[in-house]
This record gives C-alpha cells, structure tokens and sequence, in this order.
C-alpha cells in the first residue's frame, strides 16, 4: 500500500471557513519564513512508496541518500517519509517538510491541505539549515514565552508536533492491583502528557512483587496532574511502589536541537488529517510555534 490523495472536486463544502475571524494574527504550519539566508538549503525528494499516508508540511522527515534499490530516478531527489525517531537506525530525523515551492501539491474542496503521495515531490529543509519554520505544537509550550529561546523540547512523531521534553520522571509512590494490571503512580511533579502514551518503569522499588512491573506499559483514563494510572500485566501479585524512574516513549525525552523563536497557543492552521476519509483540513483555531532548525 502507497500514499494517495482524494480527488472528490464535486464535494460539497462550507467553503471560506476561517477567513473572517475577528482578527488574523497567526502562522501557518507547514510554512517557512522568507529568509533570503536559508532559502536556498530548501531541497526535494520523492515520497516513499512504503507510506501510507500522503505527506503535508510540518512532518518531521527522513531522507535516504539518492540512488538506491527504492530510488532509481536519483535526479529527482532523496526518498523521504515519516521519520520514526531522532537517532532511529533506519530513519532518522532529517528535517521537516514544508509547503513551500511544493507546486505539485494537490488540494479538493474536501482536502484543502495540500497534499502529495507516494512518488510524489516532498520539499523540506534539514537540520542545520537555519530555516525559521511553523510547526503544530503543545499549547503548554505557551509557558516558554519569556523565556531562552534554546528551551528543552521535543518532537512527538506520532502526531506531527512540538512537544515539552520530558526527561526521566520520579516517581513518589505507587499502588498495584494484580487483578486488573492497574498501576497507579503519584510523581514528584506534576506531567505533561495524557491517556494513550507509552511509559517505561526502571529501577522500582517497594514491596512484593513490585520487580515484575519493570517494563513498558500504556497510559490510560485517570492519567493527570502528578498521576500515573497505567495498563500493566495481569496476576504479577500483591506489590506496593515506593519509588522509581518513569520515561515517557516515542521521542517525548529525545531532545530536539532546535530553537523556539515564537509559540502561540491559538488562533494558527494547524493540519487535521482524517485517516477514515483520507482527507486533511484546517483547524484555524491551532496551536503552533516557530522553530530553527
């Protein structure tokens, strides 16, 4: 399976949606600045057959070098998609894509992102342009106004957006019930992320059978403020927590070398992507941050 797009141009739509709001002080993501310094380091590659959704801008991307089995046509560019990590062995982070001179983007009225799918041209900056770039972010990253522009962050590859980094978490106390797999954990500091997310325990310590809840579980409902309630394994026996490490998965304690020039919470284009239509649209009332890469 491939990247496609729809192509629906009959679609009835509420068109001119999010043009005449009160005020228009925003970014766009996906969009570069015009930095007569940088924007000759915009380059060009090919999608990869092998993803599965089409590609927008503001993804954090790799790029493999032209020429290979995947890629014949070298001319044309790197074979890019999805970046899976920082440091992933296979596809690293390389830059982020942008739409910027992406002419062969295509939008529908269902589909007014602009999109392109697997074979098609993918334009984006890499690490150490300097690009000035808009990305969706965290609305908690609003805190860093005020702040050192080089502030700890991190990219979430999985939903495409500049995150809080999290480093390793203490944990204060914990309960386990061997019934139901239940974990739940009091933290030294309030947390950052939500139901859904991957935590990995080390280095517990405590009573019973607390060892055997070493591991990697999901987070779920009851996941706020300074607690923890995670899914773990089931019939491990009696355990009581009294410390530990917690790390958030995916990439939240990778920190990304970028610098934060501008966050603001609302009123940005952020890209909504709905994988059961194979559409993308704008939310007009996103959060959204300037990076330099």
């Amino acid at each position: 399976m491939v990247a496609t797009i729809p192509t629906n141009p009959y679609a009835q739509t509420g068109g001119n949606a999010g043009l005449f709001n009160a005020t228009s002080t925003g970014l766009r993501q996906g969009t570069a600045y015009p930095d007569p310094s940088t924007r000759y380091r915009l380059r060009a590659g090919l999608l990869a057959q092998t993803e599965t959704i089409a590609m927008w801008g503001g993804v954090g991307v790799y790029a493999d070098v032209p020429g290979g089995s995947g890629n014949p046509s070298y001319a044309l560019g790197a074979i890019v998609g999805r970046a899976l990590s920082l440091n992933d062995a296979a596809k690293p982070l390389a830059g982020f894509s942008v739409f910027d001179e992406a002419y062969g983007m295509v939008t529908s009225p269902s589909s007014p992102v602009p999109l392109i799918g697997s074979g098609g041209q993918v334009n984006f900056y890499p690490l150490g342009s300097l690009a000035r770039i808009v990305v969706a972010c965290d609305p908690v990253l609003v805190s860093l106004r005020g702040g050192p522009n080089a502030a700890a962050v991190s990219w979430d590859f999985t939903n495409q957006l500049l995150v809080p980094e999290l480093g390793t978490l203490t944990i204060s106390s914990g309960t386990y019930v061997s019934g139901t797999g239940v974990i739940t954990l009091t933290m030294s500091a309030p947390i950052t992320f939500g139901p859904g997310d991957s935590v990995s325990l080390a280095s517990l310590t405590g009573t019973g059978a607390f060892a055997s809840l070493d591991g990697t579980w999901t987070s779920i409902a009851g996941t706020t403020g300074s607690t923890v309630v995670l899914q773990g394994p089931v019939g491990a026996g009696a355990a009581t927590i009294t410390g530990g490490n917690a790390t958030v998965g995916g990439a939240a304690t990778q920190l990304l070398p970028v610098k934060v020039l501008d966050v603001q919470s609302t009123n940005c284009e952020t890209v909504v992507y709905n994988a059961t239509q194979v559409t993308a649209t704008w939310n007009y009332t996103g959060a959204a941050a300037v990076i330099q890469i």
